[in-house]
């Protein structure tokens, strides 16, 4: 799936000029937290789904 560009338009006195915007970089301990977080997302739906196997909430 190809992503398609978004664009911020400027206002600027009388005329309006377009800024693309790009997605931040992550780097270091923000990417390390990141992937933590969503390691921590799937343990606990994992957990729940159990629960909700054996009957318990």
């Amino acid at each position: 799936m190809k992503k398609e560009n978004i664009y911020l338009v400027s206002r600027s006195e009388d005329y309006m000029q377009p800024v693309e915007l790009t997605r931040a970089k992550l780097k270091g301990w923000v990417r390390i937290v990141f992937w933590g977080l969503r390691l921590y997302i799937v343990a606990m739906i994992v957990l729940v789904a159990i629960g909700f196997a054996r009957g318990q909430v």
